[in-house]
């Protein structure tokens, strides 16, 4: 296992501590390692739904499917100047 070392201001050092003991971790760093953990597999949810919308998109204007709309009446219809 490979390890990172990580400076945190001092109140989080012990807002880390104390949450880590309340919630029955066997350490703070096991803690990180969870938080870590779950913004990976947040991060990890998201990007392939966005490949694949962008998938679908793509497909759709290759099939000359997709409908747009011109810039300038984009700008109109928000009220927007251009």
């Amino acid at each position: 296992m490979g390890s990172i070392n990580v400076r945190v201001p001092d109140d989080q050092k012990k807002q880390i501590e104390e949450t880590a003991e309340k919630e029955n971790y066997p350490s703070p760093s096991e803690w990180v390692r969870e938080a870590i953990r779950e913004k990976l597999k947040r991060e990890t949810k998201l990007y392939p739904k966005e490949v694949e919308r962008i998938l679908e998109v793509w497909e759709k204007e290759k099939k000359g499917e997709l409908e747009t709309t011109p810039a300038d009446e984009v700008w109109e219809n928000l009220g927007i100047k251009e």
